[in-house]
């Protein structure tokens, strides 16, 4: 009798491909159950950058968007933007919450994981949770997050550090592994100040296994800096 169990490396492989750009059913699976398994990441981010009355919010790569209406309950008078680079996940966020679309509270775009399509200085808050190992061009994205970001407005970026990461078998496969260290001295040279580097854990369930772990992650946060004039 042959087996059809998949070999450990392209299982591996396929999950990481998965975690970068969700596609097919298998994709539609997967965002499902990492709004469940990032829930306390997503949650501890949206803590850090401490969202406020009238805030205009950008998320780089919310999934599905199956946890917009819990964003825009943190305040009142919220505006909720999303971009994507999987037209799966854009597809799907825009289906789940254009009740809230209609109404003019969000909005989802698709993007090159690049180039923010927004205009200059237009969200007080930026948010991204696991993403940061796909980024093909980090200095760049986070001058383009400072770039459509308010004076005086935050970036959280939520994500598990090297020794974590490397735990994991499909790290192995398109994954840039960071520390916040890294992060922060890809923005020495942008107006962002560090505010915050919060390292804290929870309990999650090993990607593609039925195994239990500590999840060490890191909230790190910046505040982008009032640029003053000299006479």
């Amino acid at each position: 009798m042959s087996s059809t169990r998949q070999d450990p490396t392209e299982q591996a492989k396929a999950r990481a491909s998965q975690l970068k750009c969700p596609m097919g059913d298998t994709g539609q699976e997967l965002a499902h159950s990492l709004n469940l398994g990032n829930l306390p990441m997503i949650v501890s981010a949206l803590n850090a950058l401490g969202i406020e009355e009238d805030d205009r919010i950008l998320e780089a790569g919310p999934g599905n968007g199956g946890l917009l209406n819990y964003v825009l309950s943190l305040a009142e008078n919220l505006h909720y933007d999303g971009v994507e680079i999987s037209p799966l996940m854009y597809e799907q966020a825009r289906a789940a919450n254009n009740v809230f679309i209609a109404e003019g509270l969000a909005e989802y775009a698709l993007y090159d994981g690049v180039n923010l399509p927004y205009e200059d200085g237009i969200f007080t808050k930026v948010l991204s949770v696991n993403t940061v190992y796909f980024w093909e061009e980090p200095a760049w994205l986070l001058a383009e997050m400072c770039r459509v970001l308010t004076a005086g407005g935050r970036v959280c970026l939520s994500f598990c550090e090297k020794d974590f990461m490397k735990t994991l078998p499909f790290t192995k496969y398109g994954f840039a592994l960071y520390d916040a260290a890294d992060i922060v001295a890809l923005t020495q040279e942008l107006p962002l100040h560090t505010v915050a580097v919060q390292h804290l854990h929870d309990m999650a369930v090993a990607g593609g296994s039925a195994r239990l772990v500590r999840r060490d992650y890191v909230n790190l946060v910046f505040k982008k800096e009032t640029i003053s004039s000299t006479t």
